[in-house]
């Protein structure tokens, strides 16, 4: 968590192996680094934005995820049994056959929306998965929702959630087990939201009543809106150097350094197998979009009738145009004018 900026994507990126900047130190999973390909077999990563496809059903979504994603040994009703655990462990059974929705058909809600996003990164069944804002365009009760159906969820199947957040309510807050808070791409805290409380309370920053404590923990950790640069700028200085010396951070650097010894007892299961052939998925990717583009005629239809018009209005030109010396200008002046509507060109 930390005010905008801070580099709360940056280091969830980097911890998912998606950063193609150069960085430096370990990413370990139970003590030791693993390969990328194995990185990428125990973890999913559910991104800011909905990429999903309004014209399809949950249902359908979830099935076409599987399909492109889990292993071709599979069997039938292993992959309906799964989508069926997530339908009801995210609470979509009874819109399991609704369209996610266009901006020309109404379909689920925001925070619907992004129970299927993550639905759909889980069917793998990763044991580590990141979430990049997901209660970015929610208001606070869907937050709250959405952040609650992600807690139940991994503390029923045992998965490990590492997700940014900018500023949630006092609800939302208390959903979360850690905190890492950063600004200016430094680390402010790490530990729980109690010792959290405790360290700014220390530091004579403590939260004031009747106030949101990730409001106020924002309040005192950004310096970009501060009426006063320097002492906001202090007041961080202040923060960083108080967690540095702290005993948390030394606990936090002895664990660290003492987790390499438990690597040996703590084996990490993959998840993968034989991946679909390219053929499968590129025949799945064909369904999708040909299920896609039948139910959303309405979309197509306008496209047709566009093309048709600017068809008809570059036809027209030629029918003032003889095949005589005289217009041989105009010919050339007509085809230079068509031909960047033809091929997608600029000049």
């Amino acid at each position: 968590m930390g005010p905008s900026g801070s580099g709360k994507t940056t280091l969830l990126n980097t911890l998912a192996q998606r950063q193609n900047a150069t960085t430096s130190g370990k990413i370990a999973i139970n003590g030791r680094e693993r390969s990328l390909a194995t990185h990428r077999d125990v973890s999913a990563f559910v991104e800011q934005e909905d990429t999903l496809i309004g014209s399809l059903t949950v249902s359908e979504t979830l099935r076409y995820s599987a399909k492109l994603a889990l292993p071709r040994d599979i069997a039938a009703h292993e992959l309906q049994h799964r989508i069926e655990h997530l339908l009801e462990s995210f609470g979509l059974r009874n819109q399991s056959q609704t369209l996610v929705g266009t901006p020309l058909q109404k379909g689920l809600s925001g925070g619907q929306k992004r129970r299927v996003s993550v639905a759909t990164q889980l069917i793998t069944s990763p044991k580590i998965l990141y979430l990049d804002e997901p209660t970015s365009g929610l208001d606070s009760t869907a937050s709250f929702e959405v952040v609650s159906f992600l807690r139940d969820f991994a503390q029923r199947n045992n998965i490990l959630m590492i997700a940014s957040i900018h500023q949630p309510s006092t609800k939302t807050f208390e959903l979360f087990d850690k905190v890492c808070l950063l600004s200016q791409g430094r680390s402010c805290f790490y530990g729980s939201r109690p010792d959290l409380i405790s360290f700014l309370q220390s530091i004579d920053l403590p939260v004031p009543a009747m106030t949101n404590p990730a409001e106020h923990i924002l309040d005192v950790t950004n310096v970009d809106f501060s009426t006063n640069s320097n002492a906001g700028q202090s007041r961080l200085d202040l923060i960083t150097h108080a967690w540095g010396q702290s005993l948390q951070a030394a606990n936090l650097q002895r664990d660290i350094q003492s987790s390499t010894a438990l690597s040996e007892h703590q084996p990490l299961s993959s998840t993968s197998g034989q991946k679909p052939s390219a053929m499968r998925q590129v025949f799945t990717l064909l369904h999708r979009s040909s299920v896609k583009g039948y139910r959303d005629l309405t979309a197509y239809w306008i496209r047709v009738a566009m093309y048709m018009g600017l068809a008809i209005m570059m036809g027209t030109v030629w029918l003032r145009l003889s095949t005589n010396q005289a217009h041989i200008q105009p010919f050339i002046n007509a085809i230079v004018s068509i031909l960047p509507d033809i091929f997608g060109g600029s000049d």
